[in-house]
């Protein structure tokens, strides 16, 4: 099983033009995927980071020799023009009738060899209109509660089907999640986690054989063993992402179909480090070759693609800071970061470029411009700082796209009033230590929290909306100032007679996404320019160094 997210916005993605439905650029990962044995993929969050267009050429990539089910148990794709020719007819999806590319809700396999007939059950995250684009897909849950209701229903409709060995695959977004799902389980056998990235280790085989070389500190056990509403234990694993690792677990059933043993001397995620001097070097046998013909079909042309974006188009004598963070370590998701003020920065040099085109008034006191970048749309594809070596030096297109990969646009929202950024500064900074997609880096503003105020609460979204409405008022955000010094939110509380702000951000956030309401409401401008544009455009407007590069000075304090 595959437990989504089986593409991730990067260069290597660009090279397929997923943000223009209408090409027949080959979708690499599509290709690389059909030539894997999975038998079932389940649907995560990424796989609609461009919209259904690209979903569904994502799946029509696939060999016909090697088709397999993609399932989500809570999504329902009739009203979307992409993707409802697609669903299947059948529920659940059985092995072997594959005739076309299927969508469903749940799959069924039979072991032919054995005769063992296996139950796969799915659910996607909740959030996912949060933190992606679905479009009209329709997702039927909206929390754990109603998420466990559905994957209960579809469990007893495969038991009544006969089917008594029941795994749950789904893409919660973190094995925490997953436990509080268990919980309100019924009949589910063997949970496997998707979307969190979780590392999780066998305490009964050593971690020298399990973990990749540098790898961090696991997180929890392999398995799991999370009861669930009935207290009978149910396993529940996971594997770290990227290709990294591979999951394993060999488990026994009874004749009833429940979960006798497991084998805990085999049962454990296997690593991936690909043959090479490096692997060799650091004595490493179970090193693995690369398969030849996806190194053909797929490594060679795209490298051939990359090509073109390794050139340096910049240079910088400051290194940035780009990496995510955690509850350890400051990033773009969890505090302000040199990275993410030169990310926003380049959205007021935008603005201030393109505002006369859009017929949009200029930057200036009478219009004090301001701009927001989400965290969760700054990546790590290319590693956690730029320039990408960790030092000075040279910056390519490559970097840019790799940084900010999602076809994002920005858009310009004018008169915004004192009150309306402050609430949307509270969603900014209801974050936890640990961080989240929604935090802000921002420009043209200073911005102060305190984690001892109240966190903004934001219901998840009904219907077609991005976002759903503020349930609890936040009261962390305790002072926005403009670079003129003006006041927008002094000791807490919205200044009175403050000056309304155009603000400069990307299209997902300005629709609604990472759950910001206040912004989904207001009219937006757009001006003809991606945010990854804005900030290549940003690149080349310093001045340019000896050998010809546009350099960011070291002498540049905004950094």
């Amino acid at each position: 099983v595959y437990a989504g997210d089986s593409f991730l916005a990067s260069k290597n993605l660009i090279c397929s033009e997923p943000a223009n439905n209408a090409s027949t650029a080959t979708v690499y990962d599509g290709v690389a995927q059909s030539l894997m044995p999975y038998d079932v993929h389940v649907l995560g969050n990424h796989e609609f980071d461009y919209g259904t267009g690209f979903l569904k050429r994502y799946i029509e990539s696939f060999s016909s020799k090697n088709r397999y089910p993609f399932i989500s148990g809570n999504m329902d794709f009739t009203a979307n023009a992409d993707l409802s020719s697609m669903v299947s007819k059948r529920e659940p999806i059985l092995r072997g009738i594959m005739i076309g590319k299927k969508l469903g809700q749940s799959y069924v396999h039979k072991d032919y060899t054995t005769g063992a007939v296996f139950g796969v059950v799915s659910a996607i995250t909740p959030t996912l209109r949060t933190i992606s684009s679905p479009g009209t897909s329709k997702l039927t849950t909206s929390d754990i509660a109603t998420t466990a209701a559905l994957v209960n229903k579809q469990a007893a409709e495969l038991q009544a089907k006969g089917v008594n060995k029941i795994i749950l695959v789904s893409h919660l977004q973190g094995v925490a999640y997953d436990k509080q799902l268990i919980a309100l389980l019924k009949n589910v056998d063997v949970a496997i986690a998707g979307g969190g990235d979780d590392l999780l280790t066998n305490p009964d085989v050593a971690e020298s054989i399990q973990l990749i070389p540098g790898e961090g500190k696991p997180v929890g056990k392999y398995p799991e063993m999370v009861k669930d509403a009935d207290g009978v234990d149910v396993p529940l694993i996971t594997a770290k992402g990227n290709y990294s690792y591979l999951g394993r677990f060999d488990v026994t059933f009874d004749a009833k179909g429940k979960v006798s043993s497991y084998n805990k001397t085999t049962s454990y995620p296997r690593r991936v480090i690909p043959s090479s001097s490096v692997s060799k070097a650091l004595g490493v046998s179970d090193a693995v070759t690369p398969d030849a013909r996806i190194v053909s079909a797929v490594e060679v042309p795209l490298n051939a693609c990359l090509t073109g974006f390794a050139k340096p188009i910049a240079s910088s004598q400051i290194v940035f800071a780009t990496d995510r963070g955690s509850a350890t370590v400051l990033g773009v998701r969890t505090a302000e970061t040199n990275g993410g003020n030169l990310l926003a920065d380049s959205f007021l040099h935008a603005y201030s470029t393109r505002a006369a085109g859009a017929n949009l008034p200029a930057a200036g006191s009478a219009n004090p411009v301001v701009a927001l970048q989400n965290g969760g749309g700054i990546r790590q594809n290319g590693g956690v700082t730029l320039p990408t070596t960790g030092a000075a030096g040279a910056i390519s297109r490559g970097n840019t796209f790799d940084l900010l990969p999602f076809d994002n646009r920005l858009v310009a929202i004018t008169s915004v009033s004192a009150a309306d950024i402050k609430e949307t500064l509270e969603r900014s900074c209801s974050v936890g230590t640990s961080g989240g997609g929604q935090f802000l880096q921002v420009a043209g503003m200073k911005v102060t929290c305190s984690r001892a105020g109240t966190a903004i609460v934001v219901s998840n979204p009904t219907g077609d909306s991005y976002a759903g409405n503020v349930t609890t008022v936040g009261t962390r955000v305790k002072d926005v100032t403009l670079l003129d010094g003006r006041a927008l939110v002094k000791d807490g509380a919205v200044v009175a007679n403050a000056p309304a702000v155009t603000v400069v951000t990307n299209t997902f956030t300005a629709d609604g996404g990472d759950n910001y309401p206040t912004l989904a409401k207001l009219v937006k401008v757009g001006f003809g320019v991606s945010y990854e544009q804005a900030l290549y455009d940003y690149l080349l407007s310093f001045p340019k160094n000896a050998a010809g590069l546009p350099e960011i000075p070291s002498s540049d304090v905004r950094y």
